[in-house]
């Protein structure tokens, strides 16, 4: 299993300007309905946003990983944003969110959503990849560095 395996260059966008964590989602909502990726744009942010109110997704040092279990979603899907400003996410750390990673998977790919949730985790503690991403020039320099940071994994 790989990131790139879920995530595109059509789906990574750079310097999103969203003054704040639910319009920074629904941003990237609106690009996976417009990439047809999910069926119903409105359900998939209510499953987001059910599951923000179970627990915030931030992870700290500027990053955050919205996930959901949907309906409306066809295939394992993530997207990348990278905010313009940091937004409040609510993280422990009280850092701003710059990049956020949303997941999204239909309702029985809970096995392979849990990998790919994971390995994503694993990957964005690494601080020099952080660093990276945030001043990457294109979508396709981020893959780049995501799958180079991938490469090294076990």
């Amino acid at each position: 299993m790989r990131l790139a395996d879920y995530l595109d260059p059509d789906l990574i966008l750079l310097d999103l300007p969203a003054p704040g964590r639910n319009e920074a989602l629904a941003q990237i909502a609106d690009r996976l309905a417009e990439k047809k990726l999910i069926k119903d744009r409105d359900d998939f942010l209510a499953a987001v946003h059910k599951r923000e109110v179970q627990g915030c997704t931030a992870i700290g040092r500027c990053m955050a990983i919205p996930h959901a279990r949907s309906k409306t979603v066809k295939r394992i899907v993530v997207a990348m944003a990278r905010l313009r400003d940091g937004i409040d996410f609510s993280a422990e750390d009280g850092e701003p969110v710059r990049l956020i990673f949303l997941i999204g998977t239909p309702e029985d790919r809970a096995g392979e959503y849990l990998k790919v949730l994971g390995r994503l985790s694993k990957l964005l503690k690494e601080n020099d990849l952080r660093k990276e991403l945030l001043k990457a020039a294109s979508a396709t320099e981020v893959l780049g560095l995501l799958e180079q940071a991938e490469s090294k994994l076990p």
